[in-house]
């Protein structure tokens, strides 16, 4: 009977944990859909590890993204797998962006965003991001 008891107080931990985990998490990329909408990259990009390749890219486009004008975004996980140590994260992010045409509509820019996370000195930071170039600037001259 202690040992059910002991087992079942362990499984309860171990849920909580996890859904703190998560929790976490997720406010990193409430925190950063929130900068993307207020303009603010250099907020944007707290969540990312400073040492991860391509981070000056992101940087870059992030800059580039929020002078274009009022981002809106949305960003739902689909998929939130790992540990207390490291995640991967999958997320439906949209970002509707200003066309540099004021009589236009904004540019709507939807995809599967792929994120690794590992948790460096307590706080969660992206090290890895799939695609990197969804959070360039619109290039409005394409066709």
């Amino acid at each position: 009977m202690r040992a059910i008891a002991l087992s079942l107080a362990i499984a309860l931990l171990c849920t909580a944990v996890r859904a703190d985990t998560h929790t976490d998490v997720m406010h990193v990329f409430g925190g950063m859909a929130s900068a993307l909408s207020s303009g603010n990259p250099d907020q944007f990009m707290d969540a990312f590890d400073r040492n991860m390749p391509d981070y000056e890219r992101i940087k870059d486009e992030v800059i580039q993204l929020v002078a274009q004008g009022q981002i809106t975004t949305i960003a739902q996980p689909t998929k939130d797998e790992g540990d207390n140590k490291r995640r991967s994260v999958d997320l439906d992010w949209s970002l509707d962006i200003p066309s540099a045409d004021a009589g236009q509509p904004p540019a709507h820019r939807r995809e599967t965003v792929h994120c690794r996370l590992e948790r460096l000195n307590r706080h969660w930071r992206i090290v890895a991001l799939d695609p990197i170039s969804f959070f360039a600037p619109q290039n409005f001259n394409q066709k």
